[in-house]
């Protein structure tokens, strides 16, 4: 009877032994298994540009997708950008990622179009701190990233040195006035203005202005305006179209001009178009401060986006360290990351950074730069309406 006893016991904890093995082995299985990867097609759109640019971002987009086997990219581009985008957001049927410029950021987020990006950020561990804190700023809505910037580019001032004749550079409104007047530029003038508050807002910020359409009738709108447009009317400055010319690189590069204000797209320009012509990159003369235009775009998700993780796999690898290097690697661009190096010869553009404001970044911006403030500084440029009158109509299209 004991060694019954003891065998049915010894089979009892065999039994017991048994159990726990197999609910130990049911609590691994019972494990979550690991997040699977991101997959799946992910839509890129963008808008229209140079054959250069678009094949390399297509580069860019082959990288991505050799380094994430699971995610396709459909990339498309197209003119008309703002009206077919705010068509497809309308349809419900947006793409997955796509370009936001800085002068619509404000109108599109407060549509609600735009998927917050912050949650990714820190669930991905993605650091923002290497972007350029202004442009960051560009794309923030109420303390949220709904974009980060694709790259960007400031103005600088172009100087032709062989028109410049050995003077100095000026570094002042007061020099640049006082060099331009002792410059003789043959079938030109010594400055090349666009009637575009995409330049003359530049000089806004300059004054101590605060770039807001809104404000259009203070001080420092008034002293910028008066000092841009007067040097057209005392004759040291011109319009292109004055200057047998489409835009103010191309007066430019013609030498109908000795000084131009334009950005990073000039590099590559005159390199192509006149690679014979002289000239330095300066920064913009200061007036009562520092000031720039920081003209950039972001990558954003579209809020009825259908792969958000996916997308956001794409708008990671384009805005961080790997994707930019290659994005700005031929010079088209400048990174939007501090530990980015530029290629050479744009430390003029770079060290604007500090005092670099982000074009756009206002309410309404779009609307009242291309459908009043443009043409009222056409007029006034014309000679057809006083500053006043153009500052008043600007602030009042702003309201």
């Amino acid at each position: 009877m004991r060694r019954r006893a003891a065998l049915v016991a010894a089979g009892l904890i065999a039994v017991v032994f048994a159990v726990v093995l197999a609910s130990g082995a049911q609590g691994k299985s019972a494990a979550p298994a690991a997040e699977a990867a991101p997959s799946g097609t992910v839509t890129l759109n963008g808008w229209e540009s140079s054959k250069v640019e678009d094949d390399l971002l297509r580069e860019v987009i082959k990288a991505f997708e050799a380094s994430h086997p699971n995610i396709n990219v459909e990339y498309n581009a197209f003119n008309n950008y703002q009206a077919t985008m705010l068509a497809k957001f309308s349809a419900r049927k947006p793409p997955d990622v796509f370009y936001v410029a800085a002068e619509d950021f404000n109108d599109w987020v407060r549509q609600g179009i735009l998927e917050p990006l912050d949650p990714f950020a820190k669930k991905s561990k993605f650091k923002t701190n290497k972007f350029f804190p202004r442009l960051l700023n560009t794309f923030k809505y109420k303390g949220k990233s709904y974009g980060y910037p694709k790259d960007w580019s400031p103005l600088a001032m172009e100087v032709n040195t062989r028109l410049l004749g050995g003077r100095k550079i000026p570094t002042t409104w007061a020099q640049l006035k006082s060099v331009a007047s002792k410059i003789n530029v043959p079938d030109g003038k010594p400055i090349c203005f666009s009637a575009d508050w995409a330049r003359l807002m530049a000089f806004v910020y300059q004054a101590g202005g605060s770039g807001q359409w809104k404000d259009a009738t203070s001080k420092p709108f008034r002293t910028a305006v008066n000092y841009y447009v007067g040097l057209v009317k005392s004759g040291l400055a011109a319009t292109p179209d004055k200057l047998a010319s489409g835009w103010c690189g191309e007066a430019f590069g013609k030498e109908h001009a000795a000084f131009a204000f334009e950005g990073n797209w000039m590099m590559p320009y005159m390199r192509d178009t006149f690679p014979n012509v002289k000239f330095k990159l300066a920064p913009l003369p200061k007036g009562k401060a520092r000031g720039n235009l920081g003209f950039t775009v972001s990558y954003s998700i579209a809020r009825d986006s259908k792969n958000k993780d996916a997308a956001w796999e794409l708008v990671k690898y384009l805005t961080g360290k790997q994707g930019m290097t290659k994005w700005t690697s031929l010079g088209l661009a400048l990174p939007a990351r501090s530990d980015i190096k530029p290629v050479s010869g744009r430390g003029a553009f770079v060290k604007a950074a500090p005092y670099t404001h982000g074009w756009g970044n206002a309410p309404k911006f779009r609307t009242v730069w291309e459908q009043t403030a443009n043409n009222e500084l056409t007029a006034v440029l014309q000679g057809k309406e006083s500053v006043n009158t153009m500052l008043s109509k600007i602030a009042a299209a702003a309201r």
